[in-house]
Order: C-alpha cells, then sequence, then structure tokens
C-alpha cells in the first residue's frame, strides 16, 4: 500500500515527545528513528523536503577516503558500515559505483589498502551490491573504459544515489508510516522559551498563512547552514548560538553532456572533484569555495559556474575542454559544516565532516538540542545517536532502534538486469505509478530520455504533499534535474499539476513560469 504524505494542517496536537526543525537528511532521519522507536514526532521544513543542502551533494554515499589525510578514522568507518546498510535499506536508490584514481601514488595506494580494510563487511548485502576491493589498471583496462590517457590508475568502488530527493523523501515517508506528523512550507518564526526550557517553536504556515504554536518536551534543531540562525533569533537561545562562524563551505556541481562511462577522480592538495556518470549525463564536481556571506543571501551564479568550468579545463584528469554550451544543469549549496569545523580559518576543505549533537542545556536552554555537520551518508547513524540522546533527556525509555535492518518505506530488492529506472526510483509503488500511467492520454508520455513519465507527476501530487510544480519536478522526479526538459514536457506536467491540485489558470501559469527559470542556468 502506498504512504500517503499529507501536510500538516498544524491543528493543536497537544505537546509531542519531539519537535524536529528542518526536513533536511539529518531532520527526517531523526524524524524517521524517532517516531519508530516510538516517539511521537512533529517535523517542519521552512521549504520542500530535502530541497536545499541535501539535493547538493554529488550523490555520492561514500566512506571518505580522503578523511584518512586527517585520520578520521572512526569516521571512515562509520561510513563504510553506513554505505553498506543504505544499499540494504534502500537497494534501488543506492548501488554501487566504480571510480579511477589516475597516477596515484604511494599515500594513495596504502590509504586504499586500509579503505579495505575498513570496510571488511561491505559484501554483506545482496549480490548485486557487493563490492570488490581496489585493484590496479593495465594500460589495456584504462583503454576499454576510455581512459587511455592516463598513464596509470587504480578502479575502487563506492555507491552513488540515483536520486538524493526521493532518499529523503523515503526517509520522510518512514517517518510518516511509523506515525510522524510532517509539514513542509512550515516556517519556525521562533523557539518558544519558558523559564529557561525551550517547549516547542512558534511557526507559520508558509501556503495558508496560519501561524500557530507547536509543543513539545524536546526540540531539535536540525536546520543545516539555518542552525545558529534558528538559535540567534531570539533572546532565550541566543546564548546557544554562540559566534557566528568565520566561513562556510560552498559547493556546486554540473550536470553535462555524456562524457564519460567511468567515475574519474581529480585530486589535488586543496580541493578534490569528479566525473561521474549519472542517467545518461555526467555529474562534474564538487567545488569547495569558501563563502562568508548571509545564508539566506547564498545563490548559484553564473560566474560562479563559469568559473568552475574554467577550473575543470585547467586541473582535470579527463582530456576534455568544456565550455558554457556543454553544460545542462547546475545546483549547489552551503554544506552544514559544524559551526566549530573550520576553527578561525578558512581552509574549508579540511575541515572535519563530522556531526555534532549539541545539548543547550548548559546555555540556558533545557529541552533544545542542535543535530548538525555531518554528511549524506552518516545521517541515518547520527540519527539513532541523536534519538537515544532524546531517549535519556526525557527520561524514556524507547524501543531499540531498527532502522539499519528495516527497509525503507516503498523500497524493494532490485535486479540489475530487469529493474527499469521507475522500479529503482518507486520501488513497491512503481506499480501505482504504472497504473496512473495506464489511464491514458499526456499521463503515459514520456517526460525524460531515459524512462521516467508523466504519470509520476500525477503521483507526486496525488501522493507526495507537494506545492509547487518545482517540487515534482525538482524534488519528486528527476525531470528537471538533468537539464531543461522542454517546453512541451513542462507544460503538460504544468497541466496535469493544475488538474490535480485544482489550480487556477492563473496559478497555473506562475508555477510554470517558475519552474522553466528553475531547470536553466542562472543568467
Amino acid at each position: 500500500m502506498t504512504t500517503t504524505i499529507t501536510r500538516d494542517a498544524l491543528t493543536d496536537a497537544g505537546v509531542v515527545d519531539v519537535l524536529v526543525v528542518g526536513g533536511g537528511i539529518t531532520g527526517a532521519a531523526i524524524a524517521h528513528e524517532a517516531a519508530s522507536r516510538g516517539l511521537s514526532v512533529h517535523l517542519v521544513e521552512r521549504g520542500d523536503f530535502g530541497a536545499a543542502t541535501s539535493a547538493a551533494t554529488g550523490k555520492l554515499i561514500h566512506g571518505g577516503l580522503r578523511y584518512l589525510r586527517n585520520l578520521e578514522v572512526g569516521l571512515v568507518r562509520e561510513s563504510l558500515a553506513e554505505r553498506r546498510i543504505l544499499s540494504t535499506i534502500a537497494p534501488g536508490l543506492v548501488s554501487p559505483i566504480g571510480m579511477v584514481l589516475p597516477d596515484p601514488g604511494l599515500v594513495e595506494k596504502l590509504g586504499l589498502t586500509v579503505y579495505d580494510l575498513l570496510s571488511f563487511d561491505r559484501n554483506r548485502v545482496a549480490a548485486s551490491h557487493r563490492i570488490p576491493a581496489h585493484r590496479s589498471l593495465s594500460a589495456d583496462d584504462l583503454d576499454d573504459r576510455g581512459l587511455g590517457h592516463l598513464r596509470r590508475g587504480i578502479l575502487f568502488h563506492d555507491a552513488m544515489m540515483l536520486s538524493p530527493e526521493r532518499l529523503t523523501l523515503a526517509f520522510v515517508r518512514s517517518a510518516v508510516a511509523a506515525g510522524a506528523r510532517v509539514a513542509n512550507y512550515v516556517r519556525a518564526d521562533e523557539l518558544l522559551v519558558r523559564r529557561g526550557q525551550v517547549v516547542g517553536a512558534a511557526v507559520t504556515d508558509l501556503v495558508s498563512g496560519a501561524s500557530t504554536h507547536v509543543r513539545a518536551r524536546v526540540t531539535v534543531n536540525a536546520s543545516g547552514p539555518w542552525a545558529r540562525d534558528l538559535l540567534a533569533a531570539q533572546a532565550g537561545t541566543k546564548r546557544a548560538a554562540g559566534d557566528a562562524p568565520p566561513v562556510r563551505s560552498e559547493g556546486i556541481y554540473l550536470v553535462t553532456r555524456p562524457l564519460t562511462e567511468t567515475m574519474v577522480l581529480t585530486v589535488s592538495s586543496g580541493s578534490h572533484f569528479s566525473f561521474a556518470p549519472w542517467r545518461g549525463r555526467t555529474l562534474i564536481g564538487p567545488t569547495e569555495t569558501p563563502y562568508t556571506g548571509e545564508v539566506d543571501e547564498w545563490r548559484l551564479t553564473r560566474a560562479s559556474i563559469e568559473r568552475f568550468v574554467a577550473d575543470i579545463n585547467a586541473t582535470s584528469k579527463m582530456p576534455v575542454r568544456l565550455s558554457m554550451d556543454d553544460v545542462l544543469a547546475a545546483y549547489g549549496g552551503l554544506r552544514p559544516l559544524t559551526e566549530s569545523g573550520t576553527g578561525s580559518g578558512t581552509d574549508t576543505y579540511r575541515a572535519s565532516r563530522s556531526s555534532e549533537l549539541v545539548d543547550h542545556t548548559r546555555e540556558g536552554a533545557r529541552g533544545l538540542v542542535t543535530a548538525t555537520g555531518g554528511k549524506y551518508t552518516t545521517a541515518r547513524a547520527f540519527a539513532q545517536r541523536v534519538v537515544s540522546h532524546l531517549g535519556r533527556t526525557l527520561g524514556t525509555r524507547i524501543a531499540p532502534s531498527r532502522t539499519a535492518h528495516s527497509p525503507l518505506d516503498a523500497s524493494a530488492p532490485v535486479d540489475a538486469s530487469t529493474s527499469t529506472l521507475l522500479d529503482r526510483l518507486y520501488g513497491t509503488d512503481a506499480a501505482a505509478v504504472r497504473a496512473i500511467a495506464a489511464e491514458g492520454g499526456r499521463l503515459a508520455a514520456s517526460a525524460t530520455d531515459d524512462g521516467e513519465v508523466l504519470a509520476q507527476v500525477a503521483f507526486a501530487a496525488r501522493h507526495e504533499a507537494v506545492v509547487h510544480l518545482t517540487d515534482i519536478l525538482l524534488n519528486r522526479t528527476g525531470i528537471g534535474r538533468r537539464g531543461d526538459p522542454g517546453t512541451h514536457v513542462l507544460t503538460a506536467a504544468a497541466d496535469i499539476a493544475a488538474a490535480e491540485l485544482d489550480w487556477s489558470s492563473i496559478r497555473r501559469a506562475a508555477e510554470l513560469d517558475a519552474a522553466i527559470a528553475a531547470v536553466r542556468l542562472p543568467d
């Protein structure tokens, strides 16, 4: 049975155990973990689920090979274990990918040996998701992979997400299936503080304009790069906010015409980026650029894309020269580094990607914790630690965690030889999408050249708490993620969404205009 996510109407639910502020992967994983362990949960997200930092990813689920340079062995081991777990609980959305490290030196070879040792349990998974040990490639091997220009290379494997957006949504859906109440486009205006105790938040529904209080025994600030801003917004939690970080880390990615069938890394002393095959395109990134402005003022700009293209042409290990004409789409965001992760310097590349749980009792804000930092790969494990801490804070005996072993909602085993794109994206809900396509007309039409269909637009409108057309095109499907799908597809999607969501002609036109702008490169 399909789990339908309904935007919560924010009616008074009394006092819940846990209020989660932030619906990215960290907040979604915490909501799922808490609800599955028997706590009552309400999650609010001021934008769409997983649409900000969690979508600004290179789509890798990885152990963090480069973190070995910082001697963060524990983080690497945890990441490698979570790579295996995510491949098990969401096998359609997370699968192995091989990558080539060109011209490796002794340090890289030793690092990969340690990497293999730390992932000793990597093949306790389905046969389709097993990962071999690293190996050196011969000249013929390189040539067979279209990499004959390289002198030497090592092949090793990590895993890649087909769609980070749908994986985040799978955590949200799993939270809902376990009893959590969730609401996107609901802004937390301020935390409610009573005699040194945070008792919830004042929130505004950005769709209806209605305001209310959500009361909770404990509140989790999981708002990523906005975590400090939320704390600094009122007197009762300013002390908990601390000083503003001197710098944040900007990362952007480019989606280009297909350039390689094998993922290839380019690593320097202060940055790295890769060329990765993804859905008939090549994904290139990330950048690692210090950013010192306000979080809300960050925007992806044409200039930053052009700088990255120039950087790629100057330093990449691929025998291609890119122009802006090769770039089909681009996206990016600010990484949620821990506030102390960069110290007083600006070297965000070497900053730790470890997660950080801060209980603000000592700062005079009992009942408030901030969960920040970390990376997509370790979000589930971090959520497990956070919820165990919440149980102790609440003085409540909670059930043991089972999220490492329970498949996410709608997940299903996949067979690479027979599974279609829809099977991988939707799991057990693929049949429901096909049933909508069988209703005929435009619903059965193709939306992308690799297998997405317009029926997915109707499915999202009916079951996945969408508010805007961009939610559908970018965060529920990949129709707009691979570049501009064309006016005919966008128009058809707007027509379907308008019919399903009862939009007026004026609303439909506005949604279509916003979608056209969203799938094109910035001016």
